[in-house]
């Protein structure tokens, strides 16, 4: 199977979880930010082009099946996936602590941002202490369940990328 059909195939996993079952599983109005989650796991496993790309697609999906204005999470969905690649490159020493944080600010970040571009462009209120508080609870709600979506995001991200090369300079 082709790199791209693993994404795609994530891609419409993802939309169809996140349309029905993760939309009616709401704690304080908050679901799991499903396709937010695999744009960023997109870009961390699969570097920032593909992680662009993913994040794009994920984006315009979302805004597909919550109402808002066709572009709106796909103007967001890039930047942070890029911004995740970038990120994890300069990263010194990754644990499953520091993993689930990231995933927890990236997700708050990317929720708050998207809240800000709808604010932005007037289709949402402005009450920004609601804001804060749904992406500070969007992103616990899918640090949760980002170790099961990390294993098949990397399945599907890394498919056709080469394997790390270590190189040594011979000594003597």
């Amino acid at each position: 199977m082709t790199p791209r059909l693993r994404v795609l195939l994530v891609l419409v996993t993802a939309v169809a979880l996140e349309g029905t079952l993760l939309d009616e599983l709401r704690i304080g109005g908050v679901s799991v930010e499903l396709l937010l989650l695999v744009s960023v796991l997109t870009g961390y496993h699969g570097g920032p082009e593909r992680g662009a790309i993913t994040a794009f697609f994920a984006g315009l999906l979302h805004d597909s099946i919550v109402g808002a204005p066709l572009g709106l999470h796909a103007l967001v969905y890039p930047p942070m996936a890029v911004a995740v690649s970038s990120l994890e490159l300069r990263m010194l020493r990754s644990t499953p602590v520091t993993d689930g944080l990231a995933v927890l600010a990236a997700v708050a970040a990317g929720q708050g941002l998207a809240s800000a571009v709808g604010m932005l462009f007037g289709v949402l209120g402005s009450s920004t202490d609601e804001f804060v508080r749904q992406a500070i609870l969007a992103g616990i709600l899918t640090a949760v369940v980002s170790a099961p979506v990390n294993r098949v995001v990397r399945w599907a991200a890394t498919g056709g990328l080469p394997d790390t090369i270590e190189l040594r300079r011979g000594g003597s």
